[in-house]
């Protein structure tokens, strides 16, 4: 069974036949690190059709089967990607990021139906980008918009540990920013407190890091990797 739920274990052929048919124009993308790239359909689906097609585009969508937000992923998924939370509370920018990274790791096999005809185009530097959450599969789209974002990973500087606690440093916040972004309830303040010890320590576990709370050349790297 796949990680991502997939409309055919929920919706009739009639409902994917509709959803299908609003996968035909070229979606932009704003890609995860903040490049930008223009991602053409590949057998006319796209990240704004895969999103239509496995929940009507609805990132807050929880119907209690087990499959959460607008790419429908497990828990199990969500949490392997690092992510914390459920998939459909977090905002929509992150489950976009989630959606490519879950791509580029494993394939569009994860949706094995509404994910049909999702390739290398779209897994070349841009992202899933999104528009407005819709609140049904007849709802219209809006168009797509993105926005440039840094494009360089912050340098590392030194080790963040709950030393610093009494200083407001820019790598402390960047890297709260970061971590807030990823779905980890962290305040970003640029002080390196036990919460966000606790938090590296969450981000390690679930990563194959040595848990320490101690952010070091490895977790920085793989936090903003």
């Amino acid at each position: 069974m796949s990680d991502a739920r997939t409309s055919g274990r929920q919706w009739s052929a009639g409902t994917r036949i509709r959803a299908r048919a609003l996968m035909v124009a070229p979606v932009l993308a704003a890609a995860v690190g903040g490049t930008l790239a223009v991602s053409q359909p590949a057998e006319a689906q796209t990240w704004a059709g895969l999103r239509q097609c496995e929940s009507g585009g609805d990132y807050t969508t929880n119907t209690g089967n087990g499959y959460f937000g607008s790419y429908q992923f497990s828990a199990s998924t969500w949490h392997s990607l690092g992510y914390s939370g459920l998939p459909h509370q977090a905002p929509p920018a992150v489950q976009d990021e989630a959606a490519l990274r879950l791509a580029q790791r494993s394939g569009f096999g994860q949706w094995p139906v509404c994910g049909r005809g999702m390739g290398a185009d779209q897994l070349a530097g841009g992202s899933s980008a999104s528009g407005a959450a819709q609140a049904s599969r007849s709802a219209a789209r809006a168009p797509l918009t993105v926005s440039p974002a840094a494009s360089t990973t912050p340098n590392f500087t030194r080790n963040l540990t709950a030393a610093l606690v009494g200083q407001d440093r820019a790598d402390v916040r960047a890297w709260q920013t970061r971590m807030s972004q990823l779905g980890y309830p962290i305040a970003v303040d640029g002080h390196f407190g036990p919460r966000s010890a606790a938090a590296a320590r969450s981000f390690q576990g679930s990563h194959g890091l040595a848990v320490d709370g101690i952010v070091g050349p490895a977790t920085w790297h793989a936090t903003f990797g």
